[in-house]
């Protein structure tokens, strides 16, 4: 019988219908680009006779960063054989007035969360007195949001987190495990993250790394640092094409963790409570 997982990141595109700036124009440089600069969607993942996916996180990709709302509807309209939730786009950092009326324009029954990327320079928005405001309308309206930004940026991941603990009740969710690697363990942050009853952390995205730690060390670090309740599997299809198959992924990922409660956990469990599958 084959295992159940379910994918906490990953990302379908259709290149002939949304924008994509940042990967038809802009591309980043990464190995067997190729891969990566096509439609991807469901159908697009090959069976496998080990795994199934049951359920997945679909994060955004830039479809429309002008009216976000158009990816949500492509997705419905295009992905309806599997049960998913939705990460949208917003401005995290806008003024909360602001802040609300992109929300309202973003109702849609798939919704989970925002996202919006803070990485290099611009993690410094991070800390305008507007973002915890912000998060907190997230919250109230059953959503949560989804930061993506280097935990090897110290000072700025020690302000940002001491924001989340002075607000305990703020549901958090770190994309690619803070991109730690082979130089920046982060284990302080970490183990802060992990004693935040509503933060969380996705462990993905290591293929976007230079020196990405191998994934026995990662996985080993994550847990003994964060703890098994805090972390979940994410492939960051199709990203992760760049450098292997997509159930290679998740064969990696058991291959650690084994037929265990942690894997588990890090496979349905935690996305299942996170949200709220």
């Amino acid at each position: 019988m084959s295992l159940a997982v379910i994918d906490s990141h990953l990302h379908f595109f259709a290149l002939d219908k949304g924008q994509y700036q940042w990967l038809k124009h802009s591309a980043p440089a990464w190995p067997n680009l190729s891969r990566i600069q096509q439609n991807h969607s469901l159908a697009t993942i090959p069976p496998s006779s080990q795994f199934t996916l049951s359920h997945f996180i679909h994060v955004e990709a830039g479809f429309d960063n002008h009216a976000p709302i158009n990816e949500l509807n492509w997705l419905a309209e295009t992905q309806p054989s599997l049960p998913y939730k939705a990460v949208s786009h917003a401005q995290i950092d806008a003024p909360p007035e602001q802040f609300a009326t992109a929300l309202a324009a973003l109702k849609h029954r798939s919704l989970v969360a925002i996202r919006d990327i803070t990485q290099g320079s611009d993690g410094c928005r991070l800390l305008s007195p507007q973002v915890i405001e912000n998060i907190q309308q997230l919250n109230r309206a059953g959503l949560h949001f989804e930061a993506q930004l280097e935990f090897s940026q110290i000072q700025l991941c020690d302000a940002f987190l001491k924001q989340l603990e002075a607000n305990p009740d703020l549901k958090v969710v770190f994309n690619h495990a803070g991109f730690i690697d082979c130089h920046h363990h982060a284990t302080s942050l970490l183990r802060r993250c992990g004693a935040l009853p509503n933060v969380m952390l996705k462990c993905s995205g290591n293929e976007m790394l230079a020196q990405p730690l191998p994934t026995s060390q990662w996985l080993t670090h994550l847990l003994e640092q964060v703890g098994e309740d805090s972390l979940m599997l994410g492939s960051n299809f199709p990203i992760v094409l760049s450098v292997k198959k997509y159930w290679q992924v998740w064969q990696d990922y058991l291959t650690v963790l084994g037929h265990s409660s942690t894997w588990e956990k890090l496979s349905q469990t935690n996305a299942k409570r996170c949200y709220g599958l």
